[in-house]
């Protein structure tokens, strides 16, 4: 008889939580509220097709523009960025810089060289214009041989 023991979507479910909060009280007893940002540094992001064009959002505030690289290979759409943070005080100046890189599976393929992004007020926008398909071809049957390879 076999030891094995298959796991329910359910279980995985309850794991993947446990383990998640167990790093929760891990990095909040030994992190300051300092290295629980940079642990969580990936912008939100929201993908919606509209007609022709697939719309990517990210929330990314504090954002040096300059820094932000959007890029599409194939189906996949990357954003890179680095946000800057400066603290002032009387007796001290600080400066934080956090680097952020993020991935999403676009539905469908795009026009790379179509690609239009506007970032404001903390938001990213990226306007992905889809391929058009292609129309289908219809074959002729007649002028090919049959599965025997004899004309008729």
């Amino acid at each position: 008889m076999s030891d094995l023991h298959l796991w329910h979507s359910t279980e995985l479910g309850k794991l993947r939580r446990d383990m998640e909060e167990l790093f929760e009280s891990f990095v909040r007893d030994f992190c300051s509220p300092v290295d629980l940002r940079l642990l969580r540094c990936d912008p939100a992001v929201r993908i919606v097709s509209e007609g022709d064009t697939i719309i990517v959002t990210a929330q990314i505030p504090n954002l040096d523009p300059k820094s932000l690289k959007v890029t599409v290979s194939g189906n996949v759409l990357s954003i890179t960025g680095e946000k800057v943070e400066e603290e002032k005080a009387e007796q001290h100046f600080s400066i934080s810089r956090q680097g952020f890189s993020s991935a999403v599976r676009l539905p469908c393929q795009v026009d790379a060289q179509q690609v239009r992004a506007h970032y404001a007020k903390g938001e990213l926008r990226v306007f992905l214009p889809k391929k058009t398909a292609r129309s289908a071809v219809r074959l002729n049957m007649d002028r090919f041989k049959h599965e025997r390879g004899e004309d008729e």
